[in-house]
């Protein structure tokens, strides 16, 4: 009679999440139209986390501009965001938002782009 080994199911993939697009860890300086500051979390092409001295209410519609540094020059990125979380922290809020429009760059330094006008 055949004995039989123990069999051990190892799932492969990734666990089930509600983000629909990879995120990327980045601790970048941005800003909320009413001129609070805030540093990001992660970032992707749907939405972004960031910490903030401020709590905002989920569903709040924001404008963020972050400051992206490249090369010596600062590109801001501005977009509309609407808040889905905001959890309280040791030192302030962890806010998530889902990205409303796509960020748009001014260029360096906050000029406008080449061809912008």
């Amino acid at each position: 009679m055949a004995t039989s080994e123990p069999r051990v199911v190892v799932p492969l993939g990734r666990l089930q999440e509600k983000r629909g697009a990879e995120r990327f860890e980045m601790e970048l300086p941005l800003t909320v139209a009413q001129g609070q500051g805030g540093i990001t979390r992660d970032v992707s092409v749907s939405g972004l986390s960031f910490t903030s001295r401020r709590p905002y209410a989920a569903g709040e519609r924001i404008e963020l501009t972050v400051e992206y540094l490249l090369d010596g020059h600062n590109y801001p990125l501005r977009c509309e965001a609407v808040v889905v979380r905001c959890e309280s922290g040791a030192v302030g809020f962890t806010i998530g938002a889902r990205l409303a429009t796509a960020f748009i760059e001014e260029g360096p330094d906050g000029l406008e782009p080449p061809g912008a006008s």
